[in-house]
């Protein structure tokens, strides 16, 4: 959300979106800074395309890192306990659903699956060395 600051008389003066002392915290469609804008020469229909934009594209950006923090655990450059306890249990739980993904469809395919599981915080370890795709 964005920050703004307001004069004396409680017009905005300046709008950020960074957090600015003295600045309070308002929702992109607020009148005010709607008003600000527009008298400022902006479109607020530009802000609001750009974050369509990007509510749009999270999902594939989340996607994106978590490959990039894949792909270093499998290199080495980072290991699975120097990440948080949230993100490697979060790691982990997105593991284990592609995992249970990829086994429905080789089961469903008349395939076995030796893919691994996790049942312990030692198995998680093991996200750096395999692909959660590749049927091992």
């Amino acid at each position: 959300m964005p920050f703004i600051l307001r004069d004396a008389s409680g017009k905005v003066v300046r709008a950020s979106v960074q957090s600015l002392h003295g600045a309070e915290m308002v929702p992109y469609d607020h009148p005010d800074l709607t008003l600000f804008l527009k008298e400022n020469g902006q479109d607020p229909k530009k802000i609001e395309e750009a974050l369509f934009e990007l509510r749009r594209t999270d999902a594939e950006m989340s996607r994106a890192v978590e490959d990039v923090v894949m792909a270093l655990l499998k290199k080495s450059v980072l290991k699975m306990s120097d990440l948080p306890k949230p993100v490697q249990d979060r790691m982990a739980f997105r593991v284990k659903l592609r995992v249970m993904i990829q086994d429905s469809f080789d089961q469903a395919s008349g395939h076995n699956s030796d893919i691994f599981t996790f049942s312990s915080q030692q198995e998680t370890s093991h996200i750096a060395s395999s692909n959660p795709y590749e049927v091992h």
